[in-house]
């Protein structure tokens, strides 16, 4: 009876030790970094095409985790327009490009995005952002304005980013909000985001 009740007591054991490695297998989560309050707020509309701000861009790296004042940025922003350093400007107050960045929009949830679907990516061209600025009116950008009154811009659910940086690595941004908390600016242009960096060049899994 005892020989049982030890045999019994190792199976319980050994199940219950199963049962915990699995689930930590399932509940391992990736590397997600936020970034909080990208100043690009330094911006006006160019009423002659709205796709189109005018003002500073705020250059962010995503090996360094930070804005940036070098050429090795990958993204760029001002306003509600993010271009990539890669492809060709479209406006005079853009940065230097440098680099092979490039970008497409996939839709889900951040976990989600296993790979880079390369075949997608694109880069800006002289005459629009590769990341469409519409404020939500065909759906296809990362952002919708509500009008009147209140004039807010707001990330549309779903809608992950995927870069190929300037030098051929990738990361994946989950854009979270377009204003500062306290509000200073009715404007707007303080990005918080998360991301996920994957560092080793080539390498398309996150």
């Amino acid at each position: 009876m005892q020989k049982l009740n030890l045999l019994l007591a190792v199976l319980i054991l050994f199940f219950t030790s199963c049962e915990k490695s699995s689930n930590n297998d399932i509940i391992i989560d990736e590397d997600v970094i936020t970034f909080v309050e990208l100043n690009a707020s330094q911006y006006g509309i160019n009423q002659t095409d709205t796709l189109l701000t005018i003002g500073k861009y705020q250059k962010f790296s995503f090996s360094e985790g930070d804005t940036v004042s070098h050429d090795n940025w990958d993204v760029a922003f001002s306003g509600t327009t993010i271009i990539v350093n890669g492809g060709e400007s479209f406006s005079d107050n853009q940065p230097n490009r440098s680099g092979d960045a490039a970008v497409y929009i996939a839709t889900g949830i951040m976990s989600d995005i296993k790979t880079v679907d390369v075949t997608k990516l694109i880069q800006d061209s002289f005459n629009s952002p590769a990341i469409t600025n519409d404020y939500g009116f065909t759906g296809i950008g990362w952002c919708t304005y509500s009008g009147l009154p209140d004039h807010i811009i707001s990330p549309i659910p779903g809608k992950i980013l995927v870069f190929r940086t300037h030098d051929n690595k990738y990361a994946k941004v989950e854009i979270l909000s377009f204003y500062d908390n306290p509000i200073t600016s009715e404007y707007g242009g303080f990005y918080t985001f998360n991301y996920v960096y994957q560092s080793e060049e080539g390498n398309t899994m996150f």
